[in-house]
């Protein structure tokens, strides 16, 4: 069944997160915990707060579209333990993940840097909140529904299996995180991202809007 209203959603939530990509790309690379000392990333963060703020409130409105995606993904289920699990590992994953965007964004500029061990803890606290945990939960869910969906319509996989290895890239990143390879992270986000937004699209694509465009 079409739904060209899930397609042009689809293409607004690759949007949304091409925004947040390069949000943190750009303007909030400097205060992120990738290369500088904490103090330098904290002086960065306080000379562009709006910047910084804007970007994470990008980042959560990301993590909004990405399970509005799943739920548009789960109607084309059939009911089932996947089905339901996969959507609500999504949903869970949102907590820790805005939990860690709002101390990024609106707690650690508003700590003084001589409370370097209180802003190193929320810094770890932050980074496995939304890297490790966050990102975990979103992946799983995410392979729950597109392993079902893989079951029940077989026909798909050609589509699917794009799917599949953009959620492994993501648990990639939820590993280094804990391993702390913070280098090697950047390297599993950058692919996880482009592949899963372009899966996105392409899936969305061939569910939902493949007749309405050719009707168009």
């Amino acid at each position: 069944m079409t739904k060209p209203s899930y397609f042009y959603a689809t293409l607004s939530i690759a949007l949304l997160i091409f925004i947040a990509c390069i949000m943190m790309n750009g303007p909030m690379r400097p205060g992120l915990p990738v290369g500088d000392d904490l103090a330098t990333r904290l002086n960065y963060i306080n000379n562009n707060l709006l910047l910084w703020q804007l970007g994470w409130l990008s980042w959560m409105a990301a993590a909004l579209s990405l399970l509005a995606f799943a739920v548009m993904l789960s109607t084309e289920l059939q009911p089932c333990a996947a089905r339901q699990y996969g959507v609500l590992l999504v949903a869970l994953g949102m907590a820790p993940d805005l939990m860690a965007e709002t101390l990024y964004a609106f707690v650690i500029p508003h700590i003084a840097i001589e409370q370097l061990a209180l802003l190193q803890f929320i810094d770890v606290l932050a980074m496995h909140l939304t890297g490790f945990l966050g990102n975990g939960l979103y992946n799983i869910g995410g392979m729950l529904l597109t392993l079902a969906l893989l079951k029940q319509q077989p026909a798909l996989k050609l589509w699917l299996y794009p799917g599949l290895v953009a959620w492994l890239l993501g648990l990639g990143l939820s590993v280094t995180i804990a391993l702390q390879q913070l280098k090697l992270a950047e390297y599993f986000t950058a692919a996880s991202m482009v592949l899963s937004t372009g899966w996105f699209v392409l899936i969305a694509w061939k569910l939902w809007g493949t007749a309405h465009v050719r009707r168009a």
